[in-house]
């Protein structure tokens, strides 16, 4: 019951969490892309955890979001300048080598299990899959910045999109492409925040494509001492089990409509890791 009320407490707080005094240190997140955008919900329970566990060491602190929108790429070029100082996102090696990774999985590598949006209407030819060339026949849509993207065009396996996050909802459903992958972690929140405008909006039934997919908190290199601060605090909540406990509340729910054990699970490679991905420790990774 405590971890429930922490995290019904903790969004009703967010995205701006505030300890502050004249010494308060300023953490400048992800901006939210839409008004339906919940993504960065679970990252910043993580974030305030691990900041509020390090407060005697390190100081108070206050979390505030980008206040608008920015592609990857700008993203990237906002946190070397500091005017982004902490950003939750899927690696790549750009960003491990011009930022400051801390290389511990916040999603457990569940965002590397990706459902698939599609149209109401095609479940049915959906049903005929049972190989990846059988999956590749159809049109992927993705963000053409997506570190998922990056990985999949390395393959030689094409995405059609953009950079925009919300016109991909609609693009699906004017047939430019056939289906959205998504991971376990969004596909039915976003099913739930688009269907009133979407209403054939649809989350596959049998399917799921699995990359090894790590999200990571990158820091500015400007704060190499808050970098230090976040990995502490997250080690103490692996070690005390807390981060197991808020990773498994938050995703319940998708986890049981999810029901991988079930799918189909098609994968494929991710030519995008770096050497330092910690594969070997399998209690980093969610396992089905």
């Amino acid at each position: 019951m405590k971890i429930f009320m922490y995290l019904a407490i903790s969004l009703l707080l967010w995205p701006t969490w505030v300890k502050a005094n004249e010494n308060t240190e300023t953490i400048i997140t992800n901006p939210a892309n839409s008004a339906q955008d919940s993504r960065f919900e679970y990252p910043m329970l993580l974030l305030q955890e691990a900041l509020e566990r390090t407060v005697d060491r390190f100081g108070p602190y206050k979390i505030q979001q980008y206040p608008t929108p920015v592609s990857r790429q700008r993203a990237l070029v906002k946190l070397m300048n500091g005017e982004i100082t902490v950003f939750d996102a899927a690696t790549r090696q750009e960003w491990e080598t011009a930022a400051l990774p801390i290389r511990i999985p916040l999603r457990k590598g569940l965002q590397g299990y990706r459902l698939f949006l599609i149209r109401s209407e095609d479940q049915k030819k959906f049903n005929q899959i049972n190989t990846l060339d059988d999956l590749l026949r159809f049109r992927m849509g993705g963000g053409q910045q997506w570190s998922t993207t990056l990985a999949l065009k390395r393959l030689n396996i094409d995405v059609i999109g953009g950079n925009a996050y919300e016109p991909l909802f609609k693009m699906l459903i004017q047939n430019r492409f056939d289906y959205f992958p998504r991971g376990v972690n969004e596909a039915f929140r976003e099913k739930e925040e688009h269907e009133n405008i979407y209403p054939n909006l649809r989350v596959e039934e049998n399917l799921a494509l699995y990359m090894p997919l790590p999200t990571y908190f990158f820091i500015s290199p400007l704060k190499p001492k808050l970098a230090k601060r976040i990995e502490i605090g997250l080690l103490s909540m692996i070690e005390d089990g807390t981060f197991e406990k808020i990773f498994s509340t938050y995703h319940q729910r998708d986890l049981k409509k999810a029901n991988l054990s079930a799918r189909k699970i098609l994968k494929i490679q991710n030519l995008n890791l770096s050497n330092e991905t910690p594969l070997d420790k399998a209690e980093l990774w969610y396992q089905p």
